[in-house]
C-alpha cells in the first residue's frame, strides 16, 4: 500500500461545529467509513476485520487521538493525518478489553470523562459499549449516529473528485464487458469481466456485484451465475467497486439483441422519467419531496399497470450513507452533497432499473455518471 495524504478528504472544522452544535464534549468513533474520514486511514481490511476495532476520540477542543492495534501503531502510524496514534494490546477475538481501556485513559487525558461523550450504538458492539460505561460511570454517553452522518453528509472537493472518477470508471467497466458480450454468454462471465476491468481502472476490489437477466432480474442482490443469456433477455448490472476507499454504485442495462416493443417503451419511459428528475433535482429540495417527484413525473410515462419505485441514497465511504430519498425523510438537499438517483418498475417478471450518481450545487444538480448514453439499453449482438 502507498503512502497518501487523505486529508484533504476530511473536513475537520465541520466536525468541532457538529460537535459544539449537539453539546458534545467528544465523540469515540468506531464505525469503519467514520473512521477513516475522522482519522485519514485506511486499508481495506478495516471492513473485513472489525474486531481488530480501530477508534477515532475526537474531542470539542484540542487535538483528536487515533487508538489502533499495537501492531497497527507499529506499522501503519503514518498513514494518518492524527499525529497522537496509540497502540492497545491486540486479542484476536471481539472480547478483547484492552480498546476500551485505552479511550478511558485518552478521554481522561482530554478532561471529559463527567461530561457529554458521543458513541455509535450502531456499530460499537455492545461489549465494548457496556466496558466503556462501566470506565466511564460519570459520564453521558450519547448515541451519535446521526452526527456522524450529518458530518459526512457534504462533501469535500476532494470527496467530489473521488467520486467522479469512481462513477467513470465504473462505467467504462461495464461498458465493456457489454461490448465484449455475446449471446449465449453467461451472466457469470459477463460480471467477471467487469471484475477485470474495474480493477485496472483503479478500483481496489469489487464492491457490489449484482448481476441477473432475464427472470432473474426481479431477484433484487442477485449475483451472476453459470446461466447463459439468450436473445430477448434483459440484463440488470448494480455495480461498484471501492476506490481507494470511496465507492462506485451504477446501474446500467442491456438487451440481448434487438429489444421488443414493450422493452424499448418500459426502459424508456423510466430513462426518460430519470433525466426529468436530474434536470428539477436542486438545493433546498426535502427528501420526501424527491420521492413524491420521482412518482409524479416517472409513474404517467409507464405502462398501465407498472408503478415507479423512487428511491436514493447518498454516497461516499459507504454505499448506502445518509440521507436517504424516501417517502419518510424530510431532510433538505445541500450543496456538495453527492447522491444516488434510482428508478426501478416491475412486472414480476422483468425489472427495469436506472441509477446515477450526481452532485448538488447552488442552482442545481450536476450528473457524474455522464460516461455512457442511457437512453436506451445497451444491445448485445
Amino acid at each position: 500500500m502507498t503512502l497518501k495524504d487523505r486529508s484533504a478528504f476530511t473536513n475537520k472544522q465541520r466536525i468541532y461545529d457538529s460537535l459544539a452544535k449537539h453539546k458534545l464534549d467528544a465523540v469515540v468513533v468506531a464505525q469503519m467509513e467514520n473512521v477513516v474520514y475522522c482519522s485519514g486511514f485506511y486499508n481495506f481490511d478495516l471492513r473485513i476485520l472489525p474486531d481488530r476495532i480501530c477508534m477515532v476520540i475526537w474531542p470539542r477542543e484540542g487535538d483528536p487521538v487515533f487508538v489502533v492495534p499495537d501492531r497497527r501503531a507499529a506499522s501503519d502510524g503514518q498513514m494518518s493525518f492524527i499525529e497522537d496514534i496509540r497502540g492497545y494490546k491486540l486479542l484476536d477475538g471481539v472480547f478483547n478489553p484492552y480498546p476500551m481501556e485505552m479511550v478511558h485513559d485518552v478521554l481522561t487525558e482530554m478532561g471529559v470523562t463527567s461530561g457529554r461523550i458521543g458513541y455509535e450504538p450502531l456499530y460499537l458492539a455492545s461489549y465494548h459499549a457496556d466496558q466503556l460505561r462501566s470506565r466511564l460511570p460519570k459520564a453521558d454517553l450519547v448515541g451519535c449516529d446521526y452526527v456522524m452522518d450529518e458530518i459526512r453528509m457534504v462533501k469535500t472537493p476532494a470527496e467530489i473528485e473521488q467520486l467522479r472518477f469512481s462513477s467513470v470508471q465504473t462505467e467504462k467497466a461495464i461498458a465493456n464487458a457489454y461490448e465484449l458480450a455475446r449471446p449465449g454468454d453467461t451472466e457469470k462471465s459477463i460480471i467477471d469481466r467487469m471484475g477485470y476491468s474495474i480493477t485496472k481502472l483503479g478500483a481496489d476490489f469489487v464492491f457490489a456485484n449484482v448481476m441477473a437477466a432475464g427472470s432473474r432480474t426481479p431477484l433484487g442482490h442477485h449475483l451472476g451465475e453459470e446461466i447463459p443469456v439468450n436473445y430477448g433477455d434483459i440484463i440488470r448490472v448494480d455495480y461498484g467497486g471501492s476506490f481507494d476507499g470511496y465507492v462506485s454504485d451504477l446501474v446500467r442495462m442491456a438487451v440481448v439483441g434487438p429489444p421488443s416493443d414493450r422493452q424499448r417503451r418500459v426502459y424508456g419511459a423510466l430513462s426518460e422519467g430519470q433525466h426529468e428528475v436530474i434536470d428539477w433535482l436542486g438545493p433546498g429540495q426535502a427528501m420526501d419531496e424527491i420521492a413524491a417527484k420521482m412518482k409524479e413525473i416517472t409513474g404517467p410515462k409507464l405502462p398501465a399497470g407498472l408503478e415507479v419505485v423512487g428511491f436514493g441514497h447518498s454516497i461516499g465511504l459507504g454505499i448506502h450513507d445518509r440521507p436517504f430519498i424516501t417517502m419518510e425523510d424530510d431532510r433538505l438537499t445541500e450543496p456538495n452533497m453527492v447522491m444516488q438517483i434510482e428508478h426501478i418498475t416491475t412486472d414480476g417478471h422483468e425489472m427495469y432499473h436506472t441509477e446515477d450518481s450526481v452532485l448538488f450545487h447552488e442552482s442545481g444538480v450536476t450528473l457524474l455518471s455522464d460516461y455512457t448514453d442511457t437512453n436506451a439499453m445497451y444491445v448485445i449482438e
